[in-house]
């Protein structure tokens, strides 16, 4: 009984934690636009840093290397080096890997920072 009441609290509280989650995400980017308006260059550069990373954060669990990186190989031909080596290649250019790399990249966008490419997240 007690077991079941503190699992139905934590899951209150997460649902809690992300409605602010999301809620944090409107008020960033409203501060952003209105930073923008304003052209505050040094505001809207450190909220668009914040939106990035949050962006960023959200895709962790797709991109970690735990969950994408391939099997080492078991043999020391160099065959099989070279396959795991291409392997890791493809993660990085793979469709989450790019969407990462292009997010990290939005400071060098020529209209950065009020004029952004946020990039489109990939489909799962």
């Amino acid at each position: 009984m007690v077991s079941n009441n503190i699992y139905l609290r934590l899951s209150r509280c997460e649902a809690v934690c992300n409605q602010l989650r999301y809620e944090m995400d409107d008020i960033l980017k409203e501060a952003y636009d209105n930073a923008c308006e304003q052209q505050d260059a040094e505001q809207a550069a450190a909220l668009a840093r914040k939106i990035r990373n949050r962006l960023l954060a959200a895709t962790d669990d797709k991109c970690t290397l735990d969950r994408v990186l391939p099997d080492v190989p078991s043999g020391s031909t160099f065959t099989s080096w070279l396959a795991w080596l291409k392997a890791l290649g493809d993660i990085k250019t793979n469709e989450w890997g790019s969407y990462r790399q292009h997010l990290r990249d939005i400071t060098d966008q020529q209209g950065f920072p009020f004029d952004i490419d946020w990039g489109t997240e990939p489909e799962d």
